[in-house]
């Protein structure tokens, strides 16, 4: 897996993103944050999935829902007007 593993995953690619974070937690992936709108996205290498999560410290995963219309969005450029509240609607049953 490259250094920026967006560039060749499509739904990924209108982001601007800074270097992934390796995350400790119960679940796997890589941390990325786009610079310009400030979404948070995990990435995990193995599985080539993708989905948003929040701004807590544990990273949480977003709802469904969240995550289906993050991904096919294209970045704003900057913050969305819903993205704060889209990002306490937090996966429930997820540790």
């Amino acid at each position: 897996m490259g250094k920026y593993p967006w560039k060749s995953y499509s739904p990924l690619r209108t982001h601007d993103f800074d270097d992934g974070v390796l995350v400790n937690g119960g679940q796997p992936g890589q941390l990325f944050v786009c610079r310009n709108c400030g979404r948070r996205f995990k990435f995990d290498s193995t599985a080539r999935r993708t989905w948003a999560v929040g701004k807590g410290r544990s990273f949480p995963a977003l709802q469904d829902a969240i995550t289906s219309r993050w991904i096919s969005e294209a970045c704003t450029g900057g913050p969305n007007e819903h993205d704060e509240s889209d990002s306490k609607r937090i996966k429930l049953g997820v540790a």
